[in-house]
């Protein structure tokens, strides 16, 4: 038997040869390398992104409840605070309590507004305004698109209209 006798019965069949060359070439496994440390980098970055967009999302959520709270506080009033307190234009935005304030980037302070403005002479009814600021990364803070706004008639006939 001789060396080429040898190959062939390696091979299984007969005719075939074996290759003696077994693995990949370092041109395989830089490319596979690279394919494969692109698609870690583009899923991190899709984790980043997702991460920003869910945060975006839970603060306009909080913002969104806060605002709508402070302006059915302001609305269940009694008749009477609002003749008495409100014959004029008031508004007024302040700090946010500290115990509603942890949802928020920590790196600013959030304030909201709340504006209470008399419709009428004699006054029928009043508009109440309300929004909130928070901070955000990167320095500045952002704002509620639309203010929450409430009509306080004194007949007790009260319309609701988010965003006007």
């Amino acid at each position: 038997m001789n060396h080429r006798d040898l190959t062939w019965r390696k091979a299984g069949k007969k005719g075939m040869k074996t290759s003696l060359r077994q693995g990949f070439t370092l041109v395989e496994v830089m490319f596979a390398s690279t394919i494969a440390l692109l698609l870690i980098l583009v899923l991190f970055e899709t984790f980043s992104v997702c991460q920003r967009i869910a945060a975006d999302i839970k603060w306009r959520l909080a913002a969104d409840a806060l605002a709508y709270d402070l302006a059915w506080e302001t609305f269940n009033r009694q008749t009477s605070w609002f003749g008495d307190s409100i014959r004029e234009d008031v508004a007024e935005w302040a700090e946010v309590p500290a115990e509603r304030t942890s949802v928020w980037y920590k790196g600013g302070t959030a304030y909201y507004m709340r504006s209470i403005t008399p419709v009428g002479e004699p006054i029928t009814h009043w508009m109440i305004r309300t929004n909130v600021q928070w901070p955000v990364p990167g320095g500045g803070s952002v704002r509620l698109p639309n203010d929450y706004v409430i009509e306080r008639y004194r007949a007790d006939r009260n319309l609701f209209r988010a965003g006007l």
